[in-house]
């Protein structure tokens, strides 16, 4: 009996064991097939697969460089504050679904919700049975004391959740390994409906091929619905945009694109892909390659938005667009309106000369500046095979020769017509399909591209663009950014996110189409957002794509015009007349040693390669006494003398027999023409040549003890003339001859960058400069004497400048160091002392804008920044304004009522200020 109930004891306690280890082992069996992709809705218009959040939410909060600029946006600083929330462990008690959660790979979905809303869904995978009874015990222990209710939909259970100090209510179910949340209920009830019918987007033959293209090191995978992208977008736009959304439907059906976010760049690439059964952009570019394109050079730099096609093969690109254009049901209305522009042609022999005659690329562009301006913003750029032929082509179509109706003239030499033709309709009428809304009213060319606008002044914008070379090929940042890009491409989508507000106006509520100042200033910070297509194997559509923060990007200066160099400008800008206009035009030389000549207009007239730098200023001279001038300069090995043309002058230029130490001077002693050319060589002699270039042999000067740095300079006063400079070691005052003039008879050695200016006082001649001690030097030209006067008190590097600054009818001295900008009195006492946070050229240029009004002007050259100083020591209005070299000020033209300035910029621009 004993051993009978023993036997049963012990086979109860085995079925009972048997039964908890069944129990317990089917907790852990881990679930199949349960992907999370699989419990999206097939309506979703947009899909994220993230694959780790926790690293993502550690870039986002920690790693991007664009973190602050994006904080500026309500959306970003409410979602960097759940991800904030969400990292420190303030939200969920529970560590172990807290960490499920962080580290866990999360799908989310988008879908349109009604009329005016969009709504996400979260899924995740589930390992096993044990790790879902713990969330499903946490919803119902509730430790954390949310408000939570429990529902039946079918045979799930449907949580009901509101966090504590959360206003949205959640919504939570399970299926089969699946973890579903949603704000909105009828998603989680759609998700548990079409896991239960087995139909889900894996099914999708479209999608489930895509699918295979994810990458697996990205940060996150991005799916695009195209079909009803368009839908969901149209929540966010007013009504006279929502119909422009169905363009996106016919991009592609679905898209896959694989995210990486860089320091200061958002990374993506991946593939569209389109339904057999189904037309779309693919369609247009079937079986052609990628082209290589060359359209930026015609493109204008301010281009807030660019769409360029290119492509290999211009037969197959025009059949592609039939067979499209019959397959959308929409050929007939391009015949249609074909016929109402009353060609000879048929419209398919017109289709083949037209793609024969455009070289494989052409371009729509907007470059709207401001959100003010009318609709009269866009172009349609064609790179044709020739002007003349172009020409030809529009004569044949139609009975009326192509004429220009205006014409845009920059100056006499510039003149570009314009044309309005109805046989030029044809291209906007054939391309409309790629770029839609083109214009067409009017046309230009500029060398062989051929531009549409409806606006000659919008024409004549591009023209002058493409003068100052200010196109998207000129700069510096669009070349930065192009560089992230293929060479090749079928399509390329540029965007200036800095001008979204412009391009898309009253478009929407979003902030980013109605930004504040400060989010503006945020969006500043953006180069651009740029989409690159090209066609790829089984009928794939490649894309590469790229978002670029650029905080260094600095705004335009606001400029009259910026005129485009190969190189950076050097040196001082020189304003030197036009002998036929009377009116100025500007010399400057850039780092190259390129020479040129440029109008008022920014246009530049020639340009000349030189063997070196100029040394010091240009000086305009006439050469034969006809009132046409030209211009003398010299750089370390030669002696130039150019017509305005750009042409050297009878022998010149001269070649030197030793290196020149300083700039030479020009003097015209008794103002007949007769010009006397100084410099100073490397072996210690000065040497005078006639205008010529004849050495004059009546100069006996003796060799200097040291070098020479600064012009020779020339001072007739009292009926005497005075030859003076100085070398590293003494100062020499001579006659025209050459001859010793005064003796100093307390020599000193002159400050490198000062010069000699005259003072008489009492009717006796001084000439002031100063030391390399910054002391005022006083040298009485009757005697030789010199009265020594502190001002600086320091051997500081500085540039004296002695002038009737305050015009208070006597010589103020001017200092400028390294930081600081003096003025003293005549009697040493200081005026004022302006400080620069910066590093300036020690050089000062004075201003004289009228009477009273002078001003002085100095330039940083760490910050590149320049500067009007007022007699008073403040600094003008409007300035520091950025500029890159000295700088001169004058008048441009005749008419002109406002002062130009002229400075060297960035990027190898000249910047032309309007100075008030």
């Amino acid at each position: 009996m004993t051993r009978r109930i023993t036997f049963i004891i012990i086979s109860l306690v085995l079925i009972g064991l048997l039964a908890y280890s069944y129990h317990y082992f089917s907790s852990l069996k881990n679930f199949k097939n349960n992907q999370a992709i699989k419990a999206v809705p097939t309506d979703a218009s947009v899909i994220i697969q993230v694959k780790k959040p926790d690293r993502i939410s550690d870039i986002i909060l920690n790693r991007i460089s664009y973190n602050e600029a994006l904080l500026e946006f309500d959306w970003f600083n409410s979602f960097s504050n759940h991800l904030k929330a969400f990292e420190g462990d303030s939200l969920i008690v529970d560590k172990s679904i807290l960490s499920f959660l962080k580290s866990k790979p999360i799908t989310i979905s988008l879908h349109p919700l009604g009329k005016e809303k969009v709504k996400s869904l979260f899924a995740y995978s589930i390992s096993n049975k044990a790790q879902q009874n713990i969330f499903v015990n946490y919803l119902e222990e509730n430790p954390d004391g949310w408000a939570v209710n429990q529902r039946k939909y079918n045979a799930s259970n449907i949580y009901s959740i509101k966090p504590t100090g959360v206003k949205t209510e959640l919504f939570v179910s399970f299926y089969r390994g699946l973890l579903i949340i949603s704000p909105a209920s009828l998603l989680v009830e759609n998700a548990l409906r079409q896991l239960r019918s087995d139909f889900t987007l894996m099914s999708d033959k479209t999608f489930s091929k895509l699918f295979k293209t994810v990458g697996s090191n990205s940060d996150a995978n991005l799916f695009v619905n195209f079909n009803n992208i368009g839908q969901a977008l149209s929540k966010v736009f007013t009504k006279n945009h929502k119909k422009k959304l169905s363009f996106f439907s016919k991009v592609a059906s679905w898209g896959e694109f694989d995210l990486n976010l860089n320091d200061t760049h958002i990374l993506i690439n991946g593939f569209l892909y389109t339904d057999e059964n189904q037309t779309k952009m693919n369609a247009l570019f079937d079986g052609i390659d990628a082209g290589y394109t060359k359209i930026n050079q015609i493109i204008p730099d301010n281009a807030s938005f660019v769409q360029t096609i290119s492509y290999d093969d211009k037969d197959k690109m025009r059949r592609n667009l039939k067979n499209y254009l019959k397959q959308e049901g929409t050929y007939e209305a391009i015949q249609s309106n074909y016929n109402k522009l009353g060609f000879k042609n048929s419209l398919e022999s017109t289709e083949e000369q037209v793609f024969d005659i455009i070289d494989k690329e052409f371009s729509y562009v907007i470059n709207n500046s401001s959100e003010n301006e009318n609709n009269d913003n866009s172009y349609l750029i064609l790179n044709t095979k020739s002007k003349s032929k172009t020409i030809s082509l529009l004569n044949s179509l139609s009975d009326s020769e192509t004429k220009p109706v205006t014409f845009y003239q920059l100056d006499q030499q510039t003149q570009y017509p314009i044309y309005k033709s109805t046989a030029a309709k044809v291209f906007p009428l054939l391309l409309n399909t790629y770029c839609p809304e083109l214009p067409k009213d009017y046309f230009t060319f500029v060398d062989n591209y051929m531009i549409f606008s409806n606006s000659v002044k919008k024409l004549s914008d591009l023209i002058y663009a493409n003068i100052l070379h200010k196109t998207l090929d000129d700069s510096k940042y669009h070349r930065q950014f192009t560089n992230m890009f293929s060479y090749k491409e079928n399509m390329f989508v540029y965007c200036d996110i800095s001008k979204i507000k412009s391009l898309l106006p009253e478009s929407g509520n979003l902030e980013l189409f109605n930004p504040s100042r400060t989010q503006q200033e945020s969006l500043n910070q953006f180069y651009g957002f740029g989409i690159q297509l090209a066609t790829a194997a089984n009928d794939l559509i490649y894309v590469n794509a790229c978002i670029h923060y650029l905080p260094t990007r600095e705004s335009e200066p606001e400029t009259v015009w910026q005129s485009g160099l190969d190189s950076t400008i050097i040196g001082k800008p020189a304003l030197v007349v036009n002998h036929y206009t009377k009116e100025k035009e500007i010399l400057v030389q850039d780092k190259s040693n390129m020479l040129y000549l440029i109008s008022n207009s920014g246009r530049v007239l020639w340009k000349k390669k030189l063997e070196a730098q100029i040394m010091g200023e240009v000086t305009q001279i006439d050469y034969f006494r006809n009132n046409k001038f030209q211009y003398l300069f010299n750089t370390v090995n030669r002696i130039y003398l150019l017509d305005r043309n750009g042409n050297n002058v009878e022998k010149y230029p001269i070649d030197l027999a030793y290196k020149a130490t300083n700039p030479i001077a020009v003097f015209d002693y008794d103002n007949n023409r007769n010009y006397r050319i100084f410099v100073a060589c490397s072996n210690r002699n000065t040497y005078v040549f006639d205008k010529s270039g004849n050495r004059i042999t009546g100069w006996k000067a003796k060799a200097t003890e040291g070098k020479v740095s600064q012009p020779i300079q020339h001072i007739r006063v009292q009926g005497k003339d005075y030859i003076a400079f100085a070398d590293d070691k003494r100062n020499y005052i001579l006659n025209r001859k050459g001859e010793n003039r005064v003796t100093i008879k307390s020599d000193f050695i002159r400050n490198e960058n000062s010069l000699f200016y005259l003072l008489t006082e009492n009717n006796i001649p001084f000439l002031l400069t100063t030391d390399t001690n910054g002391n005022l030097q006083k040298i009485n030209l009757n005697t030789g004497d010199c009265i020594t006067t502190k001002l600086l008190n320091s051997n500081e590097g500085h540039h004296f400048m002695a002038w009737d600054f305050s015009n208070n009818k006597g010589m103020e001295f001017i200092l400028v160091t390294k930081e600081n900008v003096y003025a003293f009195k005549a009697n040493s006492k200081k005026l004022f002392e302006v400080e620069i946070d910066g590093n300036l050229l020690p050089t000062a240029d004075g201003y004289h804008f009228s009477g009273n009004n002078k001003k002085i002007g100095v330039f940083d050259q760490e910050n590149n920044k320049i500067y009007l100083i007022n007699s008073n020591g403040s600094v003008y209005k409007n300035f520091p304004l950025r500029g890159k070299s000295r700088f001169s000020i004058g008048f441009l033209n005749k008419e002109s009522t406002k002062f130009n300035l002229i400075v060297g910029g960035e990027n190898n621009y000249l910047y032309n200020y309007k100075v008030e």
